[in-house]
């Protein structure tokens, strides 16, 4: 029944979308990024040096003044699909979304790496959040699914809340399963923005399924100069109760550099010891409109491992 429902909703979008008034077809807009890195640590095992971190390239466009589109896919190792949608604005408090995107449910996850303050994810992001989640999943916080969103009471209040398949990017889910996300953001003053989110779902092959649920509460205050964010992030993986909660700021002390102090604690399992600790001071520079440089510190406290240190500088163009 589930199944039917959502094909009759998506039967329902196409329909509606081919009955919207035919305008003339503008050229797709094409864009990109190349990201490049230099890393050095004290972590055993691991080896520093030079890579190519990131190269994407992107095409978005409108077919209708409340319909759009945006393709984008990453060449890094292997070409793989990382967004391929439309969606269709039917009036300010409710649009549709259909395809492949980043699932709505942290705050801190829908920035991309072209406007993150830091080089990395905080840790409770990276693993709560499809990216280096500890489900297994690595999906750039991305899955497929259809979500509906929308601004209420002059933007006072915005919500998405979405279906998805629960199995990342470029996957046909294996179970039966349709794992639900939402996020809403609640804007009591035009610089400051608290949020919640929800995740429920489960992973695994049908027959074999796991739980796969997730929570937040976060909140920014922005202004042309100063951001403060911060977020608290909890999970149940697999019957495993995950914690985190980041903090950062950054300050634009002139048009072309921002100073950052960040920091991030995790604890995969409240039942066992281990936790980690990391904190980051580093610098953003803009010299040029699309050219981004980035250098920071980082230094890693975990209660039963060695400390680590972190040396991380990168630039990313955009074009």
């Amino acid at each position: 029944m589930r199944n039917l429902k959502f094909v009759l909703l998506n039967a329902f979008v196409f329909a509606s979308v081919l009955s919207v008034e035919a305008q003339e077809l503008k050229a797709p807009k094409i864009s990109g990024l190349v990201n490049g890195r230099f890393s050095a640590t004290d972590k055993e095992n691991t080896t520093n040096g030079f890579d190519i971190r990131r190269v994407r390239l992107a095409a978005d466009g409108a077919l209708h003044e409340k319909l759009d589109y945006k393709f984008q896919a990453e060449y890094e190792t292997t070409v793989k699909v990382i967004d391929a949608y439309f969606r269709w604005k039917i009036i300010p408090e409710l649009g549709v979304q259909i395809g492949e995107y980043k699932v709505p449910y942290s705050q801190e996850t829908l920035y991309g790496p072209a406007t993150w303050l830091t080089i990395e994810n905080p840790a409770a992001v990276a693993k709560l959040n499809g990216y280096n989640d500890l489900s297994g999943l690595n999906a750039n916080g991305r899955d497929i699914g259809i979500t509906l969103y929308g601004d209420l009471f002059k933007k006072f209040i915005s919500y998405r809340v979405g279906l998805f398949n629960g199995n990342g990017i470029n996957v046909k889910d294996n179970n039966d399963d349709k794992d639900f996300a939402g996020l809403i953001w609640v804007r009591p003053l035009k610089e400051l923005a608290l949020t919640a989110g929800l995740y429920a779902g489960s992973y695994g092959a049908k027959g074999d399924e796991h739980v796969r649920n997730r929570f937040s509460a976060g909140a920014e205050y922005k202004n042309s100069k100063l951001t403060i964010r911060s977020e608290y992030l909890g999970g149940n993986t697999a019957g495993k109760r995950s914690s985190g909660v980041y903090a950062l700021v950054s300050y634009w002390v002139t048009p072309a550099i921002q100073p950052v102090l960040s920091f991030d604690f995790f604890k995969a399992d409240r039942d066992a010891d281990e936790r980690q600790l990391n904190y980051q001071v580093g610098v953003n520079i803009v010299p040029i409109k699309k050219l981004r440089i980035q250098a920071a510190y980082t230094h890693t406290n975990n209660k039963v491992a060695k400390d680590i240190n972190l040396f991380e500088t990168q630039f990313i163009l955009q074009f």
